[in-house]
């Protein structure tokens, strides 16, 4: 049976290339460059702090779409 390859993420070889030479070493992660100590980290945190973060990330985001709003720059979130 042939062996499947490698999921590079719909990157070319020259991407992949560097996408694991600059993921690499950062915490534990997973085989997709997910730093797990990261989840596991906010694993630890009570519910209300998760959602506190949760909040405080929505609301980065949000203002991060009116500056790009503000300057005339599109929205990357929305797909044409």
């Amino acid at each position: 049976m042939a062996e499947e390859p490698e999921d590079h993420l719909g990157m070319t070889d020259a991407q992949w290339e560097a996408f694991q030479k600059h993921t690499q070493g950062f915490g534990e992660q997973d085989e997709n460059g997910v730093d797990i100590s990261l989840l596991r980290r906010n694993r630890r945190l009570p519910p209300a702090q998760r959602m506190e973060r949760l909040m405080q990330a929505l609301e980065l985001d949000r203002e991060m779409r009116r500056a790009r709003t503000a300057a005339g720059l599109p929205d990357s979130a929305r797909r044409p």
